[in-house]
């Protein structure tokens, strides 16, 4: 649930793969977090197994964990082997990067239009919702000081579970 400034900040000392295949992230500052007290977040076996895997094919052991690749599609060090020349990535990289894999995915067109940055942060607000995960703990991931944004990002899917949605259901009023 990060956002893409947070997202193209990660660097590999911010990431703590446990023994029992689960990881936490160190996101240093945020838009909610100008101060730089940090917010440690959970990722699953998944996204550590995936981490991992791009970590060792890029040759990745510090700095920042997503750069631009140039060329042949491999990152890319400077003749001295330290620095990678592709650098970190943009914001809008993030975004762009989002509607590629969508088009790899063949999504349909309309689909890949609304694709942006934040697409997965909304996504992912609405999982935990359906989920039925407790708004206090939506705000805690997404790294929120109000409900405004998660109440928004999960307007439609608490509209199918509020209160008029449960009581159709317990009522038998929405069966066919």
């Amino acid at each position: 649930m990060t956002r893409r400034s947070e997202l193209i900040a990660i660097d590999v000392e911010d990431l703590d793969f446990l023994e029992d295949g689960t990881g936490r992230l160190l996101i240093r500052r945020s838009k909610t977090d100008q101060a730089g007290e940090g917010h440690v977040a959970y990722l699953s076996r998944q996204t550590v197994g995936l981490l991992k895997a791009w970590l060792k094919a890029a040759g990745i052991k510090e700095g920042p964990v997503f750069t631009r690749i140039i060329g042949r599609g491999t990152v890319t060090y400077d003749k001295k082997g330290k620095g990678r020349i592709g650098g970190r990535l943009s914001p809008e990289a993030v975004a762009r990067a989002f509607k590629a894999v969508a088009r790899f995915l063949k999504l349909p067109v309309e689909d890949i239009a609304g694709i942006s940055g934040h697409s997965v942060r909304v996504g992912a607000t609405q999982d935990l919702l359906a989920l039925n995960v407790d708004l206090a703990s939506v705000m805690r991931e997404g790294r929120w000081k109000s409900v405004r944004m998660p109440m928004r990002y999960g307007e439609h899917v608490m509209a199918g579970l509020g209160g008029m949605a449960r009581a159709a259901r317990a009522q038998g009023r929405d069966l066919v």
